[in-house]
């Protein structure tokens, strides 16, 4: 299992920021991100808990599931499926309002399914995960930030 965090602070109020990040139809802005397709919508709010969403990427294409929303706080995220196949994945955005803006702190847990060499892949896919979390964090600042 492998864990990558990333912090941020973007120029907006809290309320934007959290919108932002939890509505992944956002993410197809990033330019990394191919299409974002929200299978099902969640239980009371759109992108809330229930909702299911399909990213899908050059490289990886994830089907994801909300299993905890707390706005304008929290929202956490389980693995459904995935290419290439991992055995676990999940993550966590925290958010809380600073003089400066919208800090936040992205959390991925995951490990690649492979019969050989496992942790190797693993190791491999954790810069792209970074990466693919920091493009995530940097449109969403380019959109909202407030100068």
């Amino acid at each position: 299992m492998r864990t990558v965090k990333l912090e941020r602070t973007i120029r907006a109020p809290l309320a934007d920021v959290f919108e932002w990040c939890t509505d992944a139809t956002n993410f197809q802005r990033v330019p990394i991100i191919r299409r974002v397709t929200l299978v099902r919508p969640g239980d009371l709010v759109e992108h809330g808990v229930g909702a299911v969403r399909l990213l899908v990427t050059p490289l990886v294409r994830v089907t994801e599931e909300i299993v905890e929303y707390e706005p304008p706080r929290l929202i956490r995220y389980k693995l459904l499926s995935s290419y290439p196949p991992m055995r676990t994945q999940d993550g966590c955005l925290e958010f809380k309002e600073t003089e400066d803006g919208a800090w936040i702190r992205w959390t991925a847990h995951f490990e690649v399914a492979a019969p050989l060499f496992a942790d190797l892949w693993t190791a491999a896919m954790a810069p792209m995960v970074l990466g693919g979390i920091r493009s995530v964090l940097t449109t969403a600042e380019k959109e909202l930030r407030r100068e």
